[in-house]
């Protein structure tokens, strides 16, 4: 079995004396606000950052294009080991 710090069981201890005292209400209405404010930072966070990297990374994706392009390979035609015998058929 694992064991768990002495702190753990410390901060466990006091989150259930906290939603004891205060309520299973506040405690959902704590964690919604909480869920919230996640979802609307993590929403900013994405439309701020992704307009700076978009475009410095489509400019980077073209100059990578640029310098790596893809080289055709040319086969060049051997001559086959087959010879034509031409027999004579009457």
């Amino acid at each position: 079995m694992k064991k768990y710090p002495l702190i753990v069981i410390i901060l466990l201890a006091l989150v259930g004396i906290g939603l004891l005292m205060g309520g299973f209400k506040s405690f959902f209405i704590l964690l919604i606000s909480v869920l919230i404010g996640t979802l609307i930072f993590i929403l900013l966070l994405r439309l701020f950052a992704n307009r700076k990297t978009d475009t410095n990374y489509q400019k980077a994706v073209k100059q990578s294009k640029n310098l790596h392009e893809p080289k055709k390979k040319t086969k060049k035609k051997r001559k086959s080991s087959f010879k034509v015998i031409d027999g004579g058929k009457k």
